[in-house]
């Protein structure tokens, strides 16, 4: 495995870190909101097929069904992700990419400031893949469209990829845990 340098890009590393378990907070509460509506919703459409109402049993019923899919998608990504940077942690390799597009949004309701970067690179067999990056506000401010990023790709899955700042995390995270 080749030696890994520090990215003097992103001098807010600790902010990143500090955005993620936040992150990670809202969207725990937002899958537990999710989970209670489902199942108050799924509550009233028991009470209401008891009371042999089927119209309002079929619609608290479906939006129980629908919100449960919705929270099973959420789990879902994240814990793909999750396999994913483990396994570009190892399997790993580094090519450099282009900035292609640079967004920011505000989340709703709180008004947190998010910004994204999108990212082209070749594979090993010259296709281009591309991906977007929640990155910190930090390096977003030094990075201008058509600047190079290092990114790290899946050689078996290509078309995963991150940015070489988040894989080095999950390799420490890795070391940490052997």
């Amino acid at each position: 495995m080749q030696k890994i340098t520090h990215d003097p890009r992103e001098p807010g590393r600790f902010l990143k870190v500090v955005l993620i378990v936040t992150a990670m907070g809202v969207f725990v509460i937002v899958i537990l909101g999710a989970l209670l509506v489902s199942f108050v919703g799924l509550f009233i459409g028991l009470v209401a097929f008891a009371k042999g109402n089927i119209m309002i049993t079929l619609s608290f019923l479906m939006g129980a069904i629908v919100s449960l899919l919705l929270v099973g998608y959420a789990v879902y990504t994240v814990i793909r992700r999750g396999f994913e940077m483990r396994r570009l942690a190892i399997e790993g390799v580094e090519t450099t990419g282009t900035v292609t597009r640079k967004l920011t949004f505000r989340g709703e309701g709180h008004g947190i400031r998010r910004y994204q970067i999108k990212y082209a690179y070749h594979d090993a067999f010259g296709r281009e893949h591309s991906h977007v990056s929640l990155v910190s506000q930090e390096l977003y401010d030094s990075l201008e469209v058509g600047d190079p990023v290092k990114v790290v790709y899946l050689p078996s899955r290509p078309s995963v990829s991150g940015l070489l700042s988040d894989v080095e995390l999950a390799r420490r995270a890795l070391e940490r845990k052997t």
